[in-house]
């Protein structure tokens, strides 16, 4: 019987715990504000598609009439990106709020579309995992100038700043024999070494190729940030041209530097629209390459190709302030 009794109060309880979770899930933030805790709508998660986000948005969800406020900011770059550059911070659309101090100011990058009533805050540079606070104080308007009614402003952000994004493939060539038997490995048809980012790079291709032939490498530069590129975008392409080379370089736009080891850099300026970017590159064996691999009957080769792009993004946000209503004389 006892037991019975106890195991009736255990389901009970756990009842009443999954009861209280779902009303926290649910009302949560109703609760946060009641009691002057901000939920921030607009923070972002580093993960994949993130280079710099504003993590954390330490403010106050409703202050009182002619008060002075702190707000602030934890930028931070993705631990498996690569080092942010030229970033600027700026605060927008602050409404009857006022900003009363900040770190240094400067003005908003030119390239991008934060051109702002509010503030700027230069970061020379963040490297991986760098996390920076910024604090920001604010001024609150006095009730007269809101007739003293509910009165919310949604403070906006802007994240402006220079990033690298890169990538590597592994292209396959194979002898006529090789193709016709078989005798060769599964090519690698997919980019490998991705980093972090709102751009990514991909890449499409039918492999393998029989000798002599070109393969037709499809490049993409895809925008899955919730952010926009701005600017002029740099396409960098290094390869071992004395095995495989990027056919007609200087028709598809391409400035190439080779050094002494072999390696060749390709360079492309291109820019990149809010959905991305694409273009086509032919690549085929080297004539001694081929050559080689042809007199001693080598079945398959797999040289690397590695592509680099350096861009400029914009991503913006935004998190509420209210203001209480003050209680009429009598």
């Amino acid at each position: 019987m006892d037991n019975k009794g106890a195991s009736g109060s255990g389901i009970v309880a756990g009842v009443m715990v999954l009861v209280l979770i779902v009303i926290l899930f649910v009302y949560g933030p109703y609760l946060l504000n009641a009691i002057g805790l901000s939920p921030v709508p607009s923070a972002t998660s580093l993960n994949h598609t993130t280079a710099v986000g504003v993590i954390s948005i330490n403010a106050p969800s409703k202050v009182s009439p002619s008060s002075n406020f702190g707000v602030t900011f934890l930028v931070a770059n993705n631990l498996n990106g690569k080092s942010a550059s030229n970033i600027y911070f700026c605060l927008d659309n602050l409404g009857l709020f006022q900003i009363l101090s900040s770190p240094a100011t400067s003005s908003p990058n030119p390239n991008g579309n934060a051109i702002t009533s509010g503030r700027c805050v230069n970061i020379p540079s963040l490297a991986t995992g760098d996390i920076l606070s910024e604090g920001f104080t604010f001024a609150a308007p006095s009730s007269n100038l809101y007739g003293n009614i509910q009165y919310s402003q949604n403070v906006g952000y802007y994240l402006n700043f220079s990033y690298v994004a890169s990538a590597s493939q592994q292209l396959q060539f194979v002898s006529q024999s090789a193709s016709t038997s078989g005798n060769y490995p599964p090519p690698v048809t997919q980019t490998s070494g991705v980093t972090a980012g709102p751009i990514s790079i991909s890449s499409s291709s039918s492999q393998p190729v029989v000798y002599g032939e070109d393969i037709q490498l499809g490049l993409s530069l895809n925008n899955i940030g919730i952010g926009i590129p701005i600017g002029n975008t740099e396409l960098t392409i290094s390869l071992n041209s004395s095995i495989i080379n990027i056919t007609a370089a200087n028709a598809l736009g391409f400035t190439v530097k080779s050094f002494p080891n072999g390696t060749a850099v390709f360079s492309k300026s291109l820019t990149i629209s809010s959905t991305g970017a694409s273009i086509e590159l032919p690549i085929a064996l080297s004539a001694n390459e081929y050559n080689k691999l042809s007199a001693s009957n080598i079945p398959y080769v797999q040289p690397a190709i590695y592509f680099t792009v350096s861009y400029s993004y914009e991503q913006s946000g935004y998190f509420p302030i209210g203001l209480y209503i003050e209680p009429y004389s009598t």
